[in-house]
Formats: structure tokens, sequence, C-alpha cells
């Protein structure tokens, strides 16, 4: 696989949450350190325990962050496609990785050394500050994805799931809802979320007949109120 000459590494960095309030000359020169490779599926980026090098983040392609059991079994924490970071906390606290990743398709990574991540925000406070905000918004919503997966019913845990979709991938529609290419199977909608495949689908339906999910194709999903899948999400 090629590397694709449309590969914007500044775009990538500024788009990522933690970078979102960095100045662009601080952006520039993160993006100078960066390295752009491709690789093919199957491709183990790192394993649980590993010492953190730095950051990866998906320009084309999926990957699969997960762990193994002590029995062998394998726990998908969640996917992650084009435009998304991979394994961000080990970034902040020098720990190692708490999972491993693996692409599940060919896929063109950029990766950002850990050594000028810290030069960006032990020299910068300005940036340092930026990082420290984004990073408030980060721990607010796990919050509430915790309290979610942990309190609610599967069909508040797929709203929540959808909600925080359409933020990445979703395409407004002129009536104020919201159109979302899934990318992603039941089964792998139901490893994010902790739940069977079957529990899924009897959400799916409850979300459609609720009129807050509309399935246009197999993988094509019309979301008209996104506002009110995130008040189920919370419980109200």
């Amino acid at each position: 696989m090629s590397l694709p000459a449309s590969t914007d590494v500044r775009a990538l960095l500024v788009a990522l949450p933690i970078f979102a309030e960095v100045a662009p000359a601080d952006i520039a020169r993160l993006a100078e350190r960066c390295v752009t490779r491709s690789v093919g599926a199957g491709h183990l980026l790192f394993r649980a325990g590993d010492p953190c090098r730095g950051l990866y983040v998906l320009a084309q392609g999926r990957a699969r962050i997960f762990r193994v059991n002590r029995d062998g079994r394998e726990q998908v924490l969640h996917l992650e496609g084009p435009g998304r970071p991979i394994a961000e906390l080990p970034l902040f606290d020098g720990g190692a990785y708490p999972a491993s990743a693996v692409t599940i398709e060919p896929a063109v990574l950029v990766f950002l050394p850990r050594e000028a991540f810290e030069a960006l925000y032990r020299t910068n406070p300005d940036a340092a500050h930026a990082i420290i905000r984004a990073l408030g918004t980060r721990l607010r919503h796990l919050v509430q994805l915790t309290q979610t997966l942990a309190f609610r019913d599967v069909a508040a845990r797929l709203a929540l799931l959808l909600a925080g979709y359409t933020e990445r991938d979703g395409e407004p529609t002129p009536e104020g809802g919201v159109r979302l290419t899934l990318g992603r199977t039941q089964e792998e909608l139901a490893l994010e979320i902790g739940a069977a495949r079957e529990s899924v689908s009897r959400a799916f339906r409850q979300l459609e007949r609720r009129g807050l999910v509309v399935r246009e194709a197999p993988d094509r999903l019309l979301l008209p109120d996104v506002r009110a899948l995130r008040e189920i999400a919370r419980g109200d």
C-alpha cells in the first residue's frame, strides 16, 4: 500500500481534540517530527505493557484496541477509524500502553514521537494550557461513558455510542439530523459496548421504533435527533 499524496499531517493533528487549541505554528513543528507509513491488515502496533514510544493516528484504515485475559480470551475495547488517535494516555503519564492495538485492514499511520510531544508542552505554556483544557473535556466524556456502561441498559449504551460517532463521522442534514455510515458490524458494535450481538439488534429496534434511528441502508443510518439520543444515554 503506497502512501497517499493527499496525507495532510497538519490537518490530522489539529483535528485531534488534544491539539484543537494548539497554535498553528506549534502544530507545524509537531508535523515535521511525524513519520508516515503504510501497513497491511494484522499489523501489531504495540502490545499491552510495551513502553510508550509515541502517538499513532490513523490517516486511513481501521485498528482494533484489545486486551487478552488470563485465559487467552480477547476483549475488544474499541475500534478506531480514519482521523482517530490510538493510545493517547501513555503520552501524559509516561506509563506503558494499557492495551494492545492491531490494524484490521490496510492502513496509513502517522506516528508522533513522544519526545516531540513532551518538548512541546514543556517549553510552551500556551500549548500546555490548551492540552490541559482538552484533557479536561475528554475526562468529562469518559466519566459519562463509564456511568452509562455501568448503569444503563444496552439501548442507552448504543445511543451514546451512535451520538459519539456523529461528532467524528456524521453528515448533517438540512432538517437538523445527521447521517452516519457505521463501517462496523453489529458484532463489532456489541464488543464496543460490552453486550451480546442479539442485545444490540434489539436495542436498534427500540431506537427505530422511537424514530431516533432510521436505517437507510444496511450500513447507513439517519439520526433525526442526536440530542434525544444523548438524553436516552443519560437516562432522561
